[in-house]
């Protein structure tokens, strides 16, 4: 028998252990952490899970139902009104209320909005933030709406004297509060916001300058400040002493009308940390790795440390700190691991333990801390993200034999979902609250076949509706517009709202009347008032973010030749006859006079426009033609996916656009290009070589926004995952809301591959593969559904396809009784609901990787 180790063997042991163990460790459907001051929030129903796939929800369903059915109670109020320089520095106001609740309540429901920002607190735990993002464009020009949240508050009171508290930051800093108490025996009680609350404005929190220490990389900057040492102790709990606060104004409050926000409270998780790096002047308590067990990271002069996690996120992001009174800490959100920022916060330390959480998002990859004015220790207990997004259940799913292929589909998945927050960011690094609609038709996209989670994509949609009918549908992005259009169908496409669309369609008549009325006299798109926005490429010396009428005419006409074809599908859905004709004789019109003004045969493509045929003005985004002539890929690719190239030209187009060297399209355009080699027939040779070409980086595990450049959280990057769910697996709906639905797999250079995508009536899964000249392949849909499926046969007339063990096709032709149908190198049937398998013969089919 061996001997036992001894007990120096076993602390060693320990101790190896414990230095090879990954920086960055998950638990298996982790549950967040118990709510506090600065969250993350727990909302009721909602456990949410962090492991290596992301953060996401299994269990959540959102029932829209939250929206107020009583007429409102509540009053506007603000805090005093303040001297104008005090004004101009104050950076929030805060507002309590404290009530006896007689037993412990059964529900609570209560509806929120301010003119700025907020954070609510129940009983000292942070319970919700917003409000949900109104909605305006780049010129400033609002939806009109003011939205109100919807959030049910039940765990978070007592019975006992509760507390309801508020951070309003920017704006006028009113708020409006209304909660609804029922108890057991049905009885009622109602919170709302009045005269009889007290506010006051934060001593605590202001704009100011924070900055660089001497030496340093960092630059000075305008920030957010939290001063500890004049924040009102204790004040988010019942029994705070208020008497020197003032009572609450009220207010007329916005003028805008009150409309419930119809999306879910965000989810919220910590996200655990990878290491810390690039420390400076510190020491780091033992034993125990920094932020474990309470163990901190201790300053005793100046220093900096930088804490980095494994992927690029929207986080707020968070810092708990004990002593170091007078000492300065500032938080600098970075996506990559290096100096350099964009969002900031700056805290001022009193003594005793204290918390503060940056009340905005930010991309957050790394956060570095520089700590100055240390005077006593400074010990930094814990440094956060907490991670947010819309909630997410991970129901979507793809796996290949190529596993580049399926760290980009889950890379894709990422980039999408940190940017469905409470409008669509394009970035959470750059978060312009616009209605960036060429990112927004991607990020839906990918949604649906990842999470199939409505709710954010039809409320932008509408905001965004209600945007351009207050600008006469001539918002900054005019592209946008027409691709607006096109995300509200593949909306109806995927859910099958048929009650959005018939809301919205009078907007799709308003578009279309507006860009007809654009048409020049040679019939193309020449007289818009800009052509933003095409691609973030240059093409002759013009900067296409917005390029002149002679690059724009083409690409243009193209988005409109679909948008008309989209309204007149709209028309039809809803019974607009007249609107349908009208619609389908304009685009005879179009795709005559494109053919005529833009095919070149001696090129063997078309051209961009024709330069001094615009009668409009050169302005700061219309510059002026010059006589040149150009054949961009953008405007190529969409003459062959919108079928204005007619078909015996598809594929010469599409092969001489691929060819053309340098490559000048960025990742939001290769959308377009990757569903256009998909329409011309070339997807199995072209999709799986175009999509690798999206490069991971590992840092921060996700794509730059230009391929090469730019930020690393993007929404628009994201097609990849789209692309391989819609073409690979081949999953996609043929009637709105997947009543029926097409199961056609491109099955590329690849020996495999299986997923599944959500759909309103369940999920659809596939699974495919190939051995030599052999494909299975099964397939499962949903009770009550129909699918046509296409199962591959190569290139040989001997191929044989059976269904479910039995033979369907042989010989060339369908087998007598079965509904089968030969369609190019595929044999096409019509299922029913469930599950069947396929097996078919793929003599000529392309070597597999």
């Amino acid at each position: 028998m061996s001997k036992l180790p001894s007990r120096y063997s076993l602390i060693l042991i320990a101790l190896l252990i414990a230095l090879l163990q990954p920086a960055c460790t998950f638990a298996q459907n982790a549950k967040v952490d118990p709510m506090e001051t600065c969250g993350p929030i727990r909302n009721a129903g909602m456990d949410v899970v962090v492991d290596r796939a992301g953060i996401h929800t299994e269990n959540y369903r959102f029932r829209n139902d939250l929206a107020k059915k009583t007429p409102w109670r509540a009053e506007w109020i603000a805090a005093p009104t303040q001297p104008p320089e005090r004004a101009r520095r104050a950076a929030a106001s805060l507002f309590r209320k404290e009530f006896v609740v007689a037993r412990t309540p059964r529900r609570v429901h209560a509806w929120i909005t301010t003119d700025g920002r907020y954070r609510l607190y129940v009983n000292g735990r942070l319970a919700s933030r917003g409000p949900a993002d109104f909605g305006r464009d780049y010129t400033g020009m609002t939806s009109g709406k003011h939205f109100y949240d919807c959030r049910d508050l039940t765990p978070l009171f007592h019975a006992g004297t509760n507390c309801i508290a508020a951070e309003v930051f920017g704006g006028s800093a009113g708020l409006l509060f209304e909660a609804e108490i029922a108890g057991e025996s049905g009885l009622k009680q109602t919170v709302k916001s009045n005269g009889a609350w007290r506010s006051l404005a934060a001593p605590h929190l202001y704009q100011s300058t924070w900055e660089a220490p001497p030496g340093g990389r960092s630059r000075s900057s305008q920030c957010l400040w939290f001063d500890g040492r004049k924040e009102p102790a204790g004040w988010l709990h019942a029994g705070f002493d208020d008497s020197a606060w003032s009572p609450c104004r009220t207010t007329p409050g916005s003028s805008d009308p009150l409309t419930a926000s119809e999306i879910p409270p965000l989810m919220e998780a910590r996200y655990p940390l990878q290491e810390i790096s690039r420390a400076t002047a510190v020491a780091v308590q033992s034993p125990g790795r920094p932020f474990e067990n309470r163990r901190g990271i201790v300053l005793k002069a100046n220093g900096s440390f930088a804490v980095h996690f494994d992927r690029v996120m929207t986080a707020y992001y968070g810092i708990r700190v004990r002593g170091g009174a007078g000492a300065t800490i500032a938080i600098q959100a970075s996506e990559r691991n290096a100096p350099g920022y964009n969002r900031m916060v700056a805290v001022s330390l009193r003594d005793g333990e204290q918390v503060f959480e940056s009340p905005d998002p930010a991309s957050v990859g790394t956060l570095n801390v520089i700590v100055t004015n240390v005077t006593t220790p400074v010990e930094i207990m814990n440094v956060w993200a907490t991670c947010c997004s819309q909630p997410a259940r991970y129901r979507g799913a793809f796996e290949c034999s190529d596993d580049r292929l399926n760290a980009i589909w889950n890379a894709c998945r990422w980039a999408t979902q940190i940017n469905l927050q409470t409008h669509h960011l394009d970035s959470p690094d750059h978060q312009e609250p616009i209605c960036d609609y060429g990112d927004y038709l991607i990020e839906d996209l990918v949604n649906y076949c990842t999470f199939a989670e409505p709710w954010l994509a039809r409320q932008d949609l509408r905001k965004f509706a209600w945007v351009m009918e207050r600008s006469h549908y001539q918002t900054f992005h005019t592209s946008y517009i027409l691709l607006w259009l096109q995300t509200l169908v593949e909306y109806y496409r995927y859910t099958g709202d048929k009650a959005l669309v018939e809301e919205l369609a009078p907007h799709v008549r308003a578009i279309i009347d507006r860009f007809t009325s654009y048409r020049g006299a040679n019939g193309l798109m020449s007289e818009l008032p800009n052509y933003m926005f095409m691609d973030w490429v240059s093409i002759a010396g013009f900067e296409c973010h917005h390029p002149p009428a002679v690059i724009g005419q083409g690409y243009m006409t193209a988005f409109y030749y679909r948008a008309l074809e989209d309204a007149a599908r709209i028309a039809e859905w809803t019974g607009d006859r007249s609107t349908a004709e009208r619609c389908v004789a304009l685009r005879s019109e179009i795709v005559s006079a494109y053919n005529r003004e833009l095919w070149k045969p001696d090129e063997g493509l078309y051209r961009d426009g024709k330069p001094f045929v615009t009668h409009v003005k050169p302005s700061t985004w219309l510059p002026a033609d010059r006589d040149i002539e150009t054949f961009s890929a953008q405007n190529n690719v969409l003459a062959v996916l919108y079928d204005l190239a007619p078909k015996d030209r598809q594929k010469t187009v599409i092969e001489k656009t691929l060819a053309r060297q340098p490559w000048n399209v960025r990742p939001y355009y290769m959308h377009f290009v990757l569903n256009a080699i998909d329409h011309a027939g070339l997807f199995d040779e072209h999709g799986t070589e175009w999509m690798r070409k999206w490069k991971i980086v590992p840092e921060t595990q996700s794509f730059y926004e230009m391929g090469d450049q730019g930020d690393l959280s993007h929404g628009w990057i994201a097609t990849p995952a789209y692309q391989m769910s819609s073409r690979i697996l081949g999953i996609t709906p043929s009637a709105p809301g997947f009543r029926t639905l097409s199961i056609r797999p491109h099955l590329c250079d690849l020996a495999w591959a299986k997923g599944k995508v959500p759909t309103p009536h369940g999920d659809v899964t596939v699974n495919w593969r190939r051995e030599r000249e052999r494909l299975s392949l099964d397939v499962s849909i949903p009770p009550g559904t129909r699918a046509e499926v296409a199962i591959p046969i190569g290139a040989s007339n001997g191929a044989f396809v059976t269904m479910d063990g039995r033979t369907i096709w042989k010989a060339g032709k369908p087998v007598s009784g079965t509904l089968v149908r030969g369609e190019g190198a595929a044999v096409v049937v019509t299922i029913p609901g469930g599950k069947h398998a396929f097996a078919s013969l793929l003599r000529g089919s392309k070597t597999i990787r």
